[in-house]
């Protein structure tokens, strides 16, 4: 099946928007399907954006080879929502600019310091690591490539595979109607996954703290982000619903996939719905979000505020990359600064409020993202002691 490549970037604009026809739907699976290599054809076209976006999308396995061929054949399209999980992010090149801003192509692959300072010296690149501490007290690293089997006093089996995840399995005959709970970890330039003994999945950004049951009730499954930013997605059980409590925040979920960041020096607790929908409870008051909605609760403050977003954009980070949309430097610095496990100074308050648009691999090092934020911005980073300065 012959097909060219201006087909193929509809196929996949359309797919992400989920407006295929039923026509197109059938021949773009038959075309999926003929070739293994075509899935990557269509990591090429990940991310379209226009207006306020800027760009930021995904290579081929020959990433050089991809860069010239997209710079000649993508025409900007509408703004899309969200790809099936076989496209997202394969690979992802830092495209960052001010509000409004196209960073050209070609000039992305060629993209040198324009600094004469290592960062790297100061930060280190996140990798999977956690700790588990067991309801006896007892503490766990796993940060280890090797399998690791744990029991639980209530039977219930702690898996970490060598891939540096972690599964539940529970024991319905020793069941126990006492819960019993664990708590994970993930320090500064960590990141870790898990699965609940529900079938939950839960992705852990760095900084963060989960406390939950190793077993859950039959009438309801409630955990607790004590701390950081954590991605469920849940498994469904109407009898069970599953809830996530975060300081006073209640999210209440059935079966649908949510993330919630609720960082200790973030001013804010926002909640922003991938698929199905959830309740947001608040001190007395609540909402329902629909996909592609966030809600922001101020610390401190009354009122439950719903914004109209991409989620894609806020679960980036499951998917080992870093996106912004419309972002002021402070917060991108405080998403940076936990992966790379660095601080960062400002010279002048006006330039936390600089916005930006993009997104990078995680897996990039800190020198390549700033020499990026460098080249097409005013804003300076450099060295003093064990922090980083930004200037004007």
């Amino acid at each position: 099946m012959q097909v060219d490549d201006n087909k193929i970037l509809e196929w996949a604009i359309n797919y992400h928007r989920g407006e295929l026809t039923v026509d197109e739907q059938r021949d773009f699976e038959l075309w999926l399907n003929n070739d293994p290599e075509h899935i990557n054809i269509v990591n090429k076209y990940r991310r379209l954006y226009t207006n306020s976006r800027g760009l930021a999308f995904q290579n081929q396995v020959r990433e050089e080879r991809a860069w010239s061929n997209i710079s000649k054949q993508i025409t900007p399209k509408k703004k899309a929502r969200l790809l099936p999980d076989w496209a997202y992010y394969a690979a992802a090149i830092l495209v960052v600019g001010l509000l409004g801003t196209w960073f050209i192509f070609n000039e992305v692959s060629k993209v040198e310091p324009v600094h004469h300072y290592n960062f790297e010296q100061l930060a280190e690149v996140g990798s999977k690591k956690a700790s588990l501490t067991m309801a006896n007290g007892m503490m766990v690293e796993l940060q280890n490539d090797g399998e690791q089997l744990l029991d639980e006093k209530d039977g219930t089996q702690i898996l970490k595979d060598s891939d540096n995840n972690l599964s539940y399995k529970s024991d319905p005959v020793n069941k126990s109607n006492k819960l019993i709970y664990n708590e994970v970890y993930v320090p500064r330039a960590g990141e870790y996954s898990l699965t609940l003994s529900d079938g939950t999945q839960v992705w852990l950004n760095s900084d963060t703290q989960l406390r939950y049951p190793v077993q859950f009730g039959s009438d309801k499954r409630e955990v607790y982000l004590l701390k950081g930013e954590a991605c469920f997605q849940v498994a469904h059980n109407k009898e069970a619903p599953f809830s996530v409590y975060a300081n006073d925040t209640k999210v209440k979920a059935l079966g649908t996939m949510f993330n919630v960041s609720s960082y200790e020096n973030q001013p804010f607790i926002s909640t922003t719905l991938v698929e199905g929908s959830v309740k947001v409870d608040y001190l007395n008051e609540a909402t329902i979000l629909k996909p592609n909605q966030q809600s922001i609760i101020n610390k401190g403050q009354d009122g439950i505020t719903v914004n109209q977003v991409d989620a894609s954009v806020h679960i980036a980070w499951i998917h080992g990359v870093f996106e912004f949309e419309n972002a002021d430097l402070k917060y991108l610095t405080e998403q940076l600064g936990r992966w790379y496990n660095v601080s960062f100074f400002f010279t002048e308050p006006d330039i936390k409020n600089l916005r930006f648009t993009g997104a990078f691999k995680r897996d990039q090092s800190i020198n390549y993202a700033i020499s990026l934020i460098e080249r097409i911005t005013n804003v300076k980073f450099k060295v003093e002691g064990e922090t980083i300065i930004i200037e004007q």
